[in-house]
C-alpha cells in the first residue's frame, strides 16, 4: 500500500497510508491528511490512487507544491520522492504499486507506426511513405 511519511519538527515521524482513491492535504482540518503548517494552503493538493501510479496535483495553492525541489501542477510519483506542501515536506513510498518509476516513451502520432531507431523493421502501417522514418 503507498504512503507518505511525514517529518515533524522533532524528528516524529508520521505515516499516512494512501488508502482511498483520492486524498486531499491542506491546512484545512477537513482535509484527509492535516498539514499543521501556516505555509501550506487550507486545501494544497490532492493525491490520487490507481493500480499503477500515484499522482499529485497541487490544488491551485498560494505556495505550489514541489517534488524532489521543482515546483509542479500534476505529478506522477516514483518511490523515494520527496513532496513539499508550504513548509512541509513528506517522502512517498510506494509499497505494493505496480510500478515505482515511470519511464516516458515516445509515440509516434502514425497509427500502427512504431518509433525504430535502429531502423531494423519496416513500417507496419499501409501507406506511410518512407520519408516519415526519423533519421
Amino acid at each position: 500500500m503507498p504512503k507518505l511519511i511525514l517529518t515533524r519538527a522533532g524528528g516524529d515521524l508520521e505515516s499516512f497510508e494512501l488508502t482511498a482513491t483520492e486524498t486531499t492535504l491542506g491546512r484545512s482540518l477537513h482535509s484527509d491528511i492535516v498539514l499543521h503548517d501556516i505555509a501550506a494552503s487550507r486545501r494544497h493538493a490532492v493525491i490520487t490512487v490507481d493500480a499503477a501510479f500515484v499522482t499529485i496535483r497541487d490544488a491551485n495553492s498560494r505556495n505550489g507544491t514541489l517534488v524532489n525541489g521543482q515546483r509542479v501542477m500534476t505529478q506522477t510519483l516514483a518511490d523515494g520522492d520527496v513532496v513539499g506542501l508550504g513548509g512541509c515536506a513528506l517522502r512517498f513510498v510506494s509499497g505494493d504499486q505496480q510500478y515505482s518509476e515511470v519511464v516516458a516513451q515516445g509515440v509516434s502520432s502514425v497509427p500502427n507506426w512504431i518509433v525504430d531507431d535502429l531502423e531494423e523493421h519496416v513500417p507496419t502501417a499501409p501507406d506511410v511513405p518512407l520519408q516519415l522514418r526519423r533519421k
